[in-house]
């Protein structure tokens, strides 16, 4: 090895020798501090037993007296000293355990214990200190301490200490914590409206009374409850509330309305619950708000349709129904404007027939009848399209026809009847947004209630107009008929009285010249004579034939069988024609005298127009539900079927003959028919013709 290296080595060594004698040197002061300290602490110990001795009988009489827990430790956390309730609190047997505080500290919160004490050492106390032990038995808890330092000639010797156990309290704190933020959940989640009101003013709310109302949580704390409800609905609250503010009650339910931010009308059904003060003033009001708008709606809609549907039942004037329409809706909208037009499709005009609060004249009827053009403004387009309209804001609308006060909402609804419209029913608000889908809906549904009993009137007043015309019509045609009568009762009599004279006349002059007269001369006297006849023959027929109908009827119960029978005496029956009545005739009700015309002119034309060697007239009879069938049948000469139709009018005689005139079926029709029966004919030429009628049971 080299010197050099050499030198090197003996010089870190003598620094290494004189660094450790430097070292035995501060060793042996800190120990002799150390020792010092010690010392110290064995006299501080000593006076502090002495202390704890001199003031055993003081304490003891604090311990006493206190209930919590109270320890006192020394400045290393040493229990010195405790009373019942901390040994109980911190899980000992006794109140001189041996014991350091720190170790029931939770590993987690020792940084907060130690910066905690170093507080307590610096600024002599602390409090309101939470920390987390471990109890001497292994029980967790959590305490609550307020410390203080003990000092002895200005000397901190010890610290002392309160602690109470807030594991409960923590708990329930938590848990009401807890609670009530499952309640702000449920109340902000609520279907249901919820309310907190103090002296009337909106403290709080939850985001449905929000929706219901349509404003926002801060629009609504600067309202109160007169605010949002509807004035007059506000004075029955008013009188709630002042119950319950002097304490006659804690509790009422009310349905009333609010206003909602966009206008509209909000029914709600609303709960109110005093939050008293101990000295029993009320501190808050707490308001559960249940929207029933739509089963109020739905109650309030049937309720008026019944109402209508009362109001209206066996009515039968058009204007009295109207008005009873008019009325209901008015109450049940609210409104002071509801008015019935009636669509008239002959002169394109919609007249007004009712309208709410209208003036009546003696008649019941509108004393001021307004006519509008049927094309014109909303109610004509109504009318035109069969379609109903909500209008919300009228201004909005061109079609709109200003008439009084201007409304802002307008609700239109057609009255149909078989596909067509009938009537219109509109109603008007002073409001904006006012009428509801609800409401429109309720309108037609009344629409579709009365359609059938308004189209039943407006056919009777109808009705009754004509009536009134034909009253007027069958009063003159009855004066018609009399004078007719008289006329033709005149007429015969005129008629007849030269006709006799003429008569009289031509039988003078052929007898007294009958021997002057050739024969050819006679024979035209003889035509004479018949033409005369047949003349007076004409007469009575168009006298008997313009007078049948006229006079009424005077039934009686007439037995067929036995008319028919008297018939067989008094015609004249050829020896050639038998007359046979098929089955039993039954006895009817009707005019005998007629009956009789009836039978007697049919049989005496299938007597009369017989051109076999053997004739035969068969008489038969059908019972049906409501009527007889009647025939009366030959086996005659018959008649051509295109003048089946025409025998039965007047002045149509297929055969001339003197005995014929050509008004006896027309007289058989008319007695057929005033027995409200029906007759008809079946022939054949040559084979014969068969005559059927119905007379009525």
């Amino acid at each position: 090895m080299s010197q050099e290296k050499i030198d090197m080595l003996n010089r870190a060594l003598a620094r290494e020798k004189a660094a450790r004698k430097q070292a035995e040197k501060i060793l042996e002061s800190k120990s002799a501090e150390l020792y010092d300290a010690k010392q110290k602490l064995e006299k501080s110990y000593q006076e502090l037993e002495a202390l704890l001795t001199r003031k055993d009988s003081e304490l003891q009489g604090v311990f006493e007296n206190i209930v919590d827990a109270y320890v006192i430790i020394d400045l290393w956390g040493n229990i010195l000293k405790m009373n019942d309730a901390a040994v109980n609190l911190l899980g000992f047997e006794k109140s001189n355990e041996d014991f350091n505080l720190m170790n029931m500290v939770k590993p987690n919160d020792i940084e907060l214990a130690s910066q905690s004490f170093k507080t307590l050492l610096k600024q002599g106390a602390i409090t309101d200190f939470f920390i987390t032990i471990l109890t001497n038995k292994k029980v967790e808890k959590l305490v609550h301490i307020n410390a203080s330092i003990i000092y002895d000639k200005g000397q901190p010797v010890a610290a002392q200490g309160i602690v109470r156990d807030v594991t409960e309290e923590r708990r329930t704190a938590e848990l009401i914590q807890e609670q009530k933020k499952e309640l702000d959940v449920i109340v902000q989640n609520s279907s249901l409206g919820i309310v907190l009101t103090q002296s009337g003013h909106i403290v709080r709310t939850n985001e449905a009374f929000q929706k219901l109302l349509g404003h926002n949580a801060l629009e609504l704390s600067k309202l109160s409850i007169k605010d949002i409800s509807l004035q007059e609905d506000f004075p029955a609250s008013k009188d709630f509330l002042k119950k319950m503010d002097s304490g006659q009650i804690d509790n009422f339910v009310i349905n009333k309305r609010y206003k909602k931010k966009d206008g509209s009308v909000l029914w709600a059904k609303t709960n109110v619950n005093a939050v008293r003060n101990s000295d029993s003033s009320i501190k808050y009001q707490v308001a559960l708000v249940e929207d029933i708008t739509s089963e109020r709606e739905k109650s309030l809609i049937i309720d008026m349709i019944n109402d209508v549907a009362k109001a209206i039942l066996g009515k039968i004037d058009i204007y009295e129904i109207a008005r009873e329409i008019t009325n209901n809706i008015a109450e049940y909208l609210n409104t002071q404007d509801c008015v019935i037009y009636l669509v008239n499709k002959d002169n394109n005009t919609l007249e007004q027939i009712a309208a709410f609060g209208e003036k009546l004249n003696a008649n019941n009827e509108k004393t001021n009848k307004i006519k509008r053009p049927l094309s014109e403004g909303i109610i004509g387009a109504v009318a035109t399209t069969g379609k109903a309209e909500l209008i919300k804001n009228i201004k909005k609308d061109k079609r709109y026809i200003a008439n009084g006060k201007l409304c802002y909402s307008v609700i239109t609804v057609p009255i149909i009847s078989d596909g067509e419209v009938i009537g219109i029913i509109n109603s008007q608000h002073l409001d904006k947004n006012y009428f509801t889908k609800e409401h429109l809906q309720t309108l037609e549904s009344i629409a579709n209630l009365v359609a059938m009993q308004l189209k039943s009137a407006i056919n009777l007043r109808e009705r009754l107009k004509v009536e009134s015309k034909n009253k007027d019509l069958l009063q003159e045609l009855e004066k018609s008929n009399d004078e007719l009568q008289e006329y033709a009762h005149i007429v015969s009599h005129d008629l007849k009285s030269p006709l006799r004279s003429i008569d009289a006349l031509v039988n003078w002059i052929k007898d007294d010249n009958k021997d002057k007269l050739d024969e050819t001369s006679l024979q035209n006297f003889d035509l004479i004579e018949n033409t005369l006849e047949k003349m007076e023959l004409l007469i009575s027929d168009i006298l008997m034939y313009s007078s049948m109908g006229v006079q009424a009827l005077e039934e009686e119960n007439v037995d067929l069988n036995s008319l028919v029978k008297d018939l067989k005496t008094i015609l004249f029956i050829p020896d050639h024609i038998s007359i046979n009545v098929l089955n039993t005739l039954p006895t009817i009700q009707g005019d005998k005298t007629k009956l009789q015309q009836l039978f007697q002119n049919l049989i005496s034309n299938a007597i009369k127009f017989n051109d076999k060697e053997k004739g035969v007239v068969n008489i038969e009879v059908v019972e049906l539900e409501t009527f007889y069938q009647f025939s009366i049948s030959d086996n005659g000469i018959g008649i051509e079927k295109k003048y089946h139709d025409k025998v039965f009018k007047i002045f149509n005689a297929l055969n001339k003959s003197k005995d014929s005139t050509g008004i006896g079926l027309s007289i058989v029709k008319k007695i057929v028919e005033l027995h409200e029966g029906h007759i008809w004919i079946k022939s054949e030429i040559g084979k014969g013709t068969t005559f059927y009628f119905t007379l009525k049971k």
